[in-house]
This record gives C-alpha cells, sequence and structure tokens, in this order.
C-alpha cells in the first residue's frame, strides 16, 4: 500500500482527494503543492517513498523529477484519450464530437503522452454548450477519481495499461487563443458557433474582435451599473464590450 502521497493541485481539490484517499488509507502521508517552485523544494528521499497525483494542474513536472518518484507519477486529463492538448472541451463542442470524458495516464516527460491507466466517458447530449459539457465532465472526473483510489492507493505496483492511445491532433494554448480572435465581418453561424464553444466564463483568453483599432470582448452578462468607461456593441445578437482603461501619469 502506498504511505506517502504528492499531491500536484489546489488546496481546494487537495482537501476532497485527501478525504478519499485517506479513508483508503488511514495512515497515508500527504503533501500538497501547485508550482514548479515547490515540486524542486520536496526532497530526493521524499520522492523515493512517494507517488505523485496531479490533478487539474496546469504544472508540467520536469522528467529529473519525474526518475526520483520511485511509485510514479499519474495525471487526471479532463478530456478524453482522443483529446490531449489545450482546451479539449471547447474544441470537442467547436468540431462537434459525439463523446467526451476523462482519463487518468501516467505522467512522462511530454505532455498528455503517457500509457493510460483509466478512462471515463460519456455521449456528449444533442445541441450541448460548453457550459453544459464543463459540467459533464467534473461529474466524469469524480467517477473517476473514485474509481481509481483503491489502485493509486491501495497498491504500489505500476497500475495495469490500458488498450487505449492518444489522439494525433494536440492543440496548445496559443491555438485556443488565435481561435477566439476573429474579425468584425464574421458570419452570424459562425460567431454563433464560437460562442457556442468559447462563451464560457474564465477561458485564457474570451472571444474577441476588433474594430476602429478597438477591441470588442464578449461579454453576454449585463452589469447593472456598467459605469460611463464601458462601451457596448451587438454583433448577430451577441453583446461585445470595450473597456476604456483609466489612463494614469505621473508627472
Amino acid at each position: 500500500m502506498i504511505t506517502s502521497v504528492i499531491l500536484l493541485t489546489s488546496e481546494h481539490f487537495a482537501k476532497q482527494l485527501i478525504v478519499l484517499y485517506k479513508a483508503i488509507n488511514p495512515n497515508l502521508s500527504t503533501l500538497t503543492i501547485n508550482s514548479t517552485k515547490e515540486l524542486y523544494a520536496i526532497p530526493r528521499s521524499v520522492l523515493r517513498h512517494s507517488r505523485l497525483i496531479s490533478f487539474l494542474s496546469t504544472v508540467i513536472v520536469p522528467s529529473e523529477i519525474l526518475s526520483f518518484i520511485k511509485y510514479g507519477a499519474y495525471n487526471f486529463h479532463p478530456a478524453p484519450p482522443s483529446r490531449p492538448g489545450w482546451g479539449a472541451h471547447n474544441f470537442a463542442i467547436f468540431q462537434k464530437d459525439d463523446y467526451f470524458g476523462t482519463t487518468l495516464h501516467q505522467m512522462i516527460e511530454y505532455v498528455d503522452a503517457g500509457p493510460i491507466v483509466g478512462v471515463d466517458t460519456f455521449l456528449i447530449p444533442k445541441d450541448a454548450d460548453v457550459e453544459q459539457l464543463s459540467q459533464l465532465v467534473r461529474e466524469s472526473l469524480s467517477r473517476l477519481v473514485n474509481n481509481s483510489g483503491q489502485n493509486l492507493i491501495g497498491q504500489k505496483n505500476p497500475l495495469p495499461i490500458m488498450p487505449f492511445t492518444w489522439g494525433s491532433q494536440k492543440y496548445s494554448k496559443k491555438d485556443f487563443i488565435d481561435l477566439t480572435h476573429f474579425k468584425a465581418d464574421i458570419t452570424k453561424s459562425e460567431l454563433d458557433a464560437l460562442v457556442k464553444a468559447f462563451g464560457e466564463k474564465g477561458n485564457v483568453a474570451q472571444l474577441r474582435f476588433v474594430m476602429n483599432d478597438e477591441i470588442y470582448f464578449y461579454e453576454p452578462e449585463t452589469n447593472s451599473n456598467p459605469g460611463p468607461k464601458v462601451i457596448e456593441l451587438w454583433l448577430h445578437k451577441h453583446r461585445f464590450t470595450q473597456k476604456s482603461p483609466t489612463l494614469t501619469l505621473d508627472m
């Protein structure tokens, strides 16, 4: 049984994982980190007696760290094996995938490339948008975490490899940012498709376009008191705003 786990995730998710994993092994020792700097600060003696579990972290574990982790490193990827890379759920909606899911895989020096040891899949409901798919991904991750807990914590041996392979197309953050920037003469059907796939809150880049040298950002929610600095523009019945920054000069 694993006695020491390094959780590469936020404190919020770590608390939930610790409850689950300590139910399997009450004596489990855990360490929560969420940065490359913290990874390098872990003593080699700890790495040599631990298993690393990454959950919704953007931190890439260097190969030199991976080589010290005796019981292996595993990552929960919030997409199926067919969708490695960045913004998988957005591209799945945009390209009209039939199914989606989540993946548990061994970590190697390359991102979303290690042997696959766990998969949870589901059909994407007809006409689902990215917000609906995100909720289904959260439910899928919960199932995968619970179903894999006994193997991750209950045994020291490497998890059995499943007969799945990663998809050949791996989108990057740059691909995401480039696609969410469009021209003002976009057609209604094209804009509707972008909003459906990339219109969720918290994206690395909001949907945006340039008109008269000003950038307009997709902003569907209207603030009851937007203030004089917010300029609205409607494009194909979708609301965009251009926020004028306040400039302060130190003289």
